[in-house]
């Protein structure tokens, strides 16, 4: 009986499984001049096949059978180049409004304008961003769903901020929530968090991963939206710091700060950071230590050039002393902007793309604008490669947490998600083809979905 049992075993496990046969081709592209998202050289008269949401091979055109593949899925991109769907790292589409006007407005309302927002970021080509701050789970939950069109979303949540710090959105009368038990109305919406010490750091960045945070946001020095703290200010001591980073490794992610001088910035990378938001005030010393350590940097050009900070037109009325602060803010740190870009050049730091738009319609529409701005500094194969490959690398720190862990993004390779834009005229040769989406995107696709096409 045994014996008998054992070769009825020896025969099941003998028995040959069948391979899972792959998924058929339901997109094609032919004709196509590819740029992978790392090769500064383009593929010629390429054919990208799509199965499933991704890219399951390249291959020359007509060089292979189109057995089974519908005709009607079958795309010439008519011998234009197609790069990999743009990736946007540091983006608010949540704060659809100016920050001062959150209060006053029905929640319901700013998650319309939102909503609005993220599809015209889509239609920007950026088919992925890492929403940096803001209320953006429920946004994020109806793209993944189908509800609205937009971006796939790497959301951080609340800003965690220390009192006073970056993300205290509390107006000057506000009473100190230790004391009162008051909550900003802006703490309540999600927009930031403040949390003092160690313990409270821990909890904050533990209710952000809770949430569906891919990644984790602190302030760690003084920004120009907020009111009540100077750019110079260091903000979280290493004790805190080094709780936050530990709550975001132990959730298999890490932790971005919002920094703009020296000191906060060597403290928060001491502790552990992998993302630098910013930077513009950074010095040497403080940027060599960024690239002995791999942490990213991720500035911002355009919103950085002055833009906030141009003179007033004949006629309006003059700013509020708030505004003029802001003002003075946004020139403080727009004046490091290109000794900032210059040492992370010099020193090999990893750079990725990123815009800091929000606020108002016309400030999202300068997204596309960051590709010019970079030109000063970086040529259009690096400025495109930090677009798209670069910032797919800062998209997978967040390891298990990464809601589209599947497959990578920023690339076009075997196995990459088929986010795919066909561009009119070559952004390796001028990049600003870039900067007119709607008249040179004449295809996106997003997982393989044809999200609009002027082909």
């Amino acid at each position: 009986m045994r014996l008998r049992l054992a070769l009825l075993l020896g025969a099941l496990v003998a028995v040959p499984v069948p391979a899972a046969s792959p998924p058929a081709v339901d997109l094609l592209i032919t004709h196509a001049r590819v740029f992978d998202g790392r090769s500064g050289r383009l593929r010629e008269n390429t054919e990208i096949l799509v199965a499933a949401g991704r890219i399951v091979a390249l291959r020359d055109t007509g060089s292979g059978s189109r057995e089974g593949i519908d005709p009607a899925r079958i795309i010439d991109a008519g011998n234009r180049v197609v790069i990999p769907g743009l990736i946007d790292a540091h983006v608010h589409p949540t704060i659809a409004v100016p920050i001062a006007a959150l209060r006053d407005n029905d929640p319901n309302y700013v998650a319309a304008r939102s909503a609005v927002e993220a599809r015209a970021i889509l239609m920007r080509g950026f088919t992925s961003i890492r929403d940096m701050g803001g209320p953006v789970f429920g946004l994020q939950q109806a793209i993944d769903e189908g509800l609205v069109e937009g971006p796939r979303i790497f959301p951080s949540g609340a800003i965690v901020s220390q009192t006073s710090g970056h993300g205290d959105f509390r107006s000057r009368t506000a009473q100190p929530r230790r004391w009162s038990g008051d909550t900003d109305a802006l703490e309540r919406l999600g927009y930031g968090l403040i949390a003092d010490g160690p313990d409270e750091v821990l909890a904050a960045v533990r209710e952000q991963l809770r949430a569906g945070a891919t990644q984790v946001k602190l302030a760690a020095g003084g920004g120009i939206s907020s009111m009540y703290d100077p750019i110079d200010s260091v903000q979280y001591v290493e004790e805190e710091l080094r709780a936050a980073v530990r709550a975001a490794a132990d959730w298999g992610t890490y932790v971005a700060v919002h920094a703009y001088t020296p000191a906060a910035i060597r403290r928060s990378v001491e502790a552990g950071v992998r993302s630098i938001e910013h930077a513009h005030l950074i010095d040497e010393t403080t940027m060599k230590l960024m690239a002995e350590r791999g942490v990213f940097l991720s500035p911002q050009a355009y919103v950085f050039s002055g833009v906030f900070a141009q003179p007033l037109p004949p006629g309006a009325p003059p700013p509020s002393a708030a505004q003029a602060a802001q003002r003075a803010k946004s020139a403080q740190v727009s004046a490091g902007l290109d000794h900032m870009m210059r040492l992370a050049r010099k020193h090999g730091v990893k750079i990725a793309f990123g815009t800091d738009v929000f606020g108002a319609t016309r400030v999202f529409a300068w997204e596309s604008l960051e590709f010019g701005a970079r030109l000063r500094w970086f040529t259009p194969l690096e400025i495109l490669r930090q677009a798209t490959s670069v910032n797919g690398e800062l998209l997978a720190l967040s390891g298990p947490r990464n809601p589209h862990a599947g497959a990578p993004l920023g690339v076009i390779e075997p196995g990459a998600w088929a986010d795919l834009l066909v561009v009119e005229g070559n952004p390796l040769e001028d990049i600003r083809v870039l900067e007119q989406p709607e008249q040179n995107l004449r295809l996106i696709l997003k997982g393989g979905r044809v999200v609009r096409s002027t082909l």
